[in-house]
């Protein structure tokens, strides 16, 4: 076994799964130092058969100077790992220091003993199992990657899962459930005012892995893979997890204080989450160059412009989504900075968030239910329509018009005098409804008793003086009456 070999690629694994980071390397490769500010943890790989004397010495060195020490890595570490190659088999158990921090030495002279760097299972199979390349390959890709190639290349968890998902869920109903259509999408989640007014928020995040067909899914996907993996190379995974699903709640915030009809569904307002954090994460690095920023910045802006063409897209959703993960970024900046003022961003975007619901709940409502009816009637489609009358009525949704639509399914179905009983039992839940007057002066004209037809039609007129079908169908009755 080829010692450095294993070393380099125990090392690319480390960096590449778990998110550690290269500290230094000493001028003949001899010594490196890996650090995980999250995990607090420092790991050191040297090239060198220690003597008893020499561990002693680094151990009291390492003791003696851990302040300074603290300082040169950046962080106040809870766990010094020194890993030393050789060809014995040397033990280091009375060299271990278990109070905080932990120092701990290993002896690498196996394939065993270099599984043993890590306790991540996936890092721990890939030392094991994966083929060991050249060093100067490892090298370069753990040196000379931009920092672009190096978070792609990084092992990224959560996106993958989030991917997973979208992709379950949309095979879910489209092999099990055999739905996709406009009116399933509600039922099975998807962000609607109406519903969301009445109570049902979890639409906010069941929205968000529902897509309407496969190109939706597809295009959704990629997006996913490439900026979430930017995102949890750059922040981590519970970063990024946390950024993917307040940008796609906020988001969904945004469209519903804006668009009270549609239908809303879709990953891309998680997803354009992640392009604005993304953006402000180059914004906010110093060693970036700005120039890169800026044309980054502006091809994203291309793309969403390009998106503007293409029909069915909730952009109110794209931009909330790309403002909430802007924000959320910043506020992490702000956090990982120990900024004094880095509450008051926390509570500004949360009253943000609370002005958002106050505007939804202020706007008009929208039936969306009662337009399904009225579009699978237009269809010919009266079982659909009778179907989705049963369910407004199960979950008190109904309004004046919905037992205007239901009357007209009864008529269609068995006669129009069920269907006046339908009306008349609506007219007693909406007494001041103009609109089931004006239905049942229609439905009384229609069997030519004309007195309840006019008595009806009065009602219509008194609750809505201007409307010039009111006033016409009242000048029909009269003269059928006189």
């Amino acid at each position: 076994m080829d010692k450095i070999k294993q070393m380099w690629k125990s090392i690319y694994y480390l960096v590449y799964t778990e998110g550690f980071n290269i500290l230094s390397i000493d001028e003949e490769d001899s010594e490196v130092w890996l650090t995980h500010e999250s995990k607090k943890v420092v790991k050191r790989f040297i090239h060198k058969a220690p003597t008893h004397q020499e561990v002693d010495f680094d151990f009291e060195k390492t003791t003696d100077h851990l302040s300074s020490l603290i300082d040169s890595i950046g962080f106040s570490f809870e766990q010094l790992d020194t890993y030393y190659l050789t060809d014995k088999d040397i033990d280091f158990t009375e060299f271990n220091h278990y109070k905080r921090p932990k120092i701990r030495y290993y002896a690498l002279s196996s394939v065993e003993d270099f599984e043993k760097v890590s306790s991540h299972i996936i890092t721990k199979q890939q030392i094991k199992r994966s083929k060991t390349t050249a060093v100067t390959t490892y090298k370069n890709k753990l040196l000379n990657a931009s920092f672009i190639d190096s978070f792609m290349l990084k092992f990224s968890p959560v996106t993958y899962f989030l991917v997973a998902i979208n992709v379950i869920v949309w095979l879910s109903l489209v092999l099990i459930f055999n739905q996709v259509a406009q009116i399933n999408l509600v039922d099975y989640g998807g962000l609607v005012h109406f519903n969301v007014v009445h109570g049902e928020w979890y639409r906010l995040l069941t929205s968000m892995f529902l897509h309407a067909d496969f190109t939706h899914l597809i295009m959704n996907v990629f997006s996913l893979i490439i900026f979430g993996k930017l995102i949890e190379g750059a922040l981590g995974s519970i970063k990024m997890f946390i950024i993917y699903l307040v940008s796609g709640l906020f988001a969904g915030l945004v469209s519903l204080s804006i668009d009270t009809v549609s239908i809303s569904i879709g990953a891309s307002g998680a997803i354009f989450g992640l392009i604005g954090a993304f953006i402000v994460y180059l914004f906010t690095r110093k060693n970036i160059n700005k120039q890169f920023v800026l044309q980054t910045f502006i091809g994203i802006a291309i793309i969403s412009l390009l998106a503007l063409f293409i029909s069915n897209v909730n952009h109110f959703a794209h931009l909330g989504g790309f403002i909430g993960g802007a924000i959320l970024m910043y506020i992490i900046y702000k956090w990982m900075e120990h900024d004094k003022f880095k509450m008051h961003y926390i509570i500004a975007f949360i009253v943000l968030i609370i002005i958002l619901v106050f505007i939804i709940f202020s706007r008009q409502q929208h039936y969306i239910y009662d337009e399904l009816t009225k579009e699978a009637m237009n269809n010919g489609d009266f079982n659909s329509a009778e179907t989705m009358i049963k369910q407004i009525k199960e979950k008190n949704f109904e309004s004046d018009e919905t037992y205007i639509l239901s009357g007209l399914i009864v008529a269609n179905n068995t006669s129009l005098d069920e269907a006046i009983l339908e009306w008349e039992r609506g007219l007693k839940i909406f007494p001041k409804s103009p609109k089931l007057n004006y239905q049942l002066a229609l439905g009384y004209r229609a069997k030519d008793d004309y007195d309840k037809a006019n008595k009806f039609i009065n009602q219509s007129i008194k609750q809505d003086k201007n409307n010039e079908h009111y006033k016409a169908l009242k000048k029909e009755i009269t003269a059928f009456r006189s």
